[in-house]
């Protein structure tokens, strides 16, 4: 690989980092709080792995499918390590990889297609709103991505021992980061299969199987947890999901970028037709969305969990630059429709968790009985515990004050608290609290 091409990987990877690290003092997200209440922030670091309920009210059947196993794990001994419960701290990790995924990919295609394609390429994934949303917090997807772009590169190149036990481990990391990088391995293994030889698969089977095994190690207590002690929801159809996962995949939900990129990467797409890989990964990918979206149709089913394929939306919107240099602004113009979209957003706080917590150590600091209705002491946890938890109406005559964080509690027992707590203030956020008072 020539210099120019590490320094532009190099940079626009630094450039995302940079980026994605502005307000990153905001709250966490729903999940992000969920699972550093749940895995992270606690005495155990087995709890990384989702061997238990932390928080008493919520059982562990009911969060285990929202541990991001590597993530927690890292981020686990970071805590154990420091004790602290910065934002700022732990956002760096996810950053990190998110910048690194930008680089590596940048380079990559800059090296097999040209710098203005691979910086283009490195634009649209780093403003994509699915990658900026899920790099930016404390969640497992950018490491997945991360593990996901490495391994391909190494199996894409010459192979040796080093390499493939390289190979393995990183293919394995990510699955533990995020289970659903596990289809990229299955992606590897039909590209394999296309060039039909055995000596290949057989050289490679041991490095699948290690990648297998980490991954479901890090994966199986979640996994048993969720199939024996029936902790996945009702099945739910959702009936736009496929349309949905190729709008996010290219900048939904803002319109400009939809447009400008899906055409690019169509045309990538067009330019790659003739390639086995292609079509071996097209069939991989349709028969698991099939599969997700058909038979098993979980209740949680979102397409950041396709997060990994961003890059691979990269590599074709690359191939076309390569081929028609006049698509360049094309990508760009989408990038900057992207960043502009997303800029008063960006540094708002998802939740108002830090103001709940300081309004619950207000009330708890004057003698009064602080209560949350259940669901949200999962989340608030990651703040505080000084807070009763209400199941029943005839608890709230025991409260003198109901904060509510989340739309993820009873909304009956919040409308009864709302009538037996009158005087109500408003705890500003993308999603706002409210301190519910007599």
């Amino acid at each position: 690989m020539r210099r120019a091409e590490v320094w532009v990987g190099l940079l626009l990877g630094i450039a995302t980092f940079a980026a994605y690290m502005i307000g990153s003092n905001r709250s966490l997200g729903y999940d992000a709080a969920a699972s550093f209440a749940n895995f992270i922030a606690t005495p155990s670091i087995w709890d990384a792995f989702a061997v238990r309920s932390v928080i008493p009210t919520i059982p562990v059947t009911q969060v285990a499918t929202n541990d991001h196993v590597l993530l927690s794990l890292l981020s686990h001994l970071i805590y154990s390590a420091t004790g602290t419960r910065s934002e700022v701290v732990y956002r760096l990790l996810p950053a990190l990889a998110a910048g690194a995924t930008v680089g590596v990919s940048t380079a990559a295609l800059a090296r097999r297609f040209g710098i203005l394609a691979g910086i283009c390429a490195g634009l649209f994934i780093a403003t994509d709103p699915l990658f900026v949303d899920n790099g930016r917090d404390i969640r497992g997807y950018s490491l997945a991505a991360l593990g996901s772009v490495i391994a391909t590169l190494i199996l894409s190149s010459r192979w040796t021992r080093g390499r493939l036990i390289a190979y393995a481990l990183i293919m394995g990391l990510a699955i533990s980061a995020q289970l659903f990088a596990g289809v990229v391995l299955l992606c590897h293994v039909a590209w394999m299969l296309t060039r039909r030889s055995r000596p290949e698969l057989v050289r490679l089977a041991p490095a699948w199987f290690v990648s297998l095994l980490i991954g479901v190690a890090a994966n199986a207590n979640i996994q048993f947890i969720e199939l024996t002690q029936h902790g996945l929801p009702a099945p739910m159809f959702y009936p736009t999901f496929p349309s949905d996962l190729v709008f996010f995949l290219l900048g939904a939900p803002v319109l400009l970028p939809i447009g400008l990129w899906l055409s690019s990467a169509g045309l990538g797409l067009w330019l790659q037709r003739r390639k086995p890989w292609l079509w071996a990964t097209i069939a991989v990918l349709a028969a698991v969305v099939l599969v997700l979206w058909l038979v098993l149709r979980p209740a949680f089913l979102y397409p950041r969990f396709f997060i990994f394929l961003v890059p691979a939306c990269g590599y074709l919107m690359a191939a076309a630059i390569a081929r028609w240099w006049v698509l360049a602004p094309v990508v760009v113009l989408g990038a900057a429709a992207a960043v502009v979209s997303q800029a008063s957003g960006y540094t708002e706080d998802p939740l108002a968790l830090p103001q709940a917590a300081a309004a619950v150590a207000r009330i708890h600091e004057s003698g009064q009985r602080a209560c949350v209705i259940h669901s949200d002491e999962q989340v608030l946890s990651a703040y505080t515990t000084d807070f009763t938890v209400v199941t029943r109406p005839e608890q709230l005559h025991d409260c003198d004050a109901v904060v509510v964080v989340s739309w993820g509690v009873d909304l009956g027992l919040r409308d009864e608290a709302a009538r037996e707590f009158p005087r109500l203030t408003t705890l500003q956020a993308y999603y706002p609290a409210v301190v519910l008072e007599r």
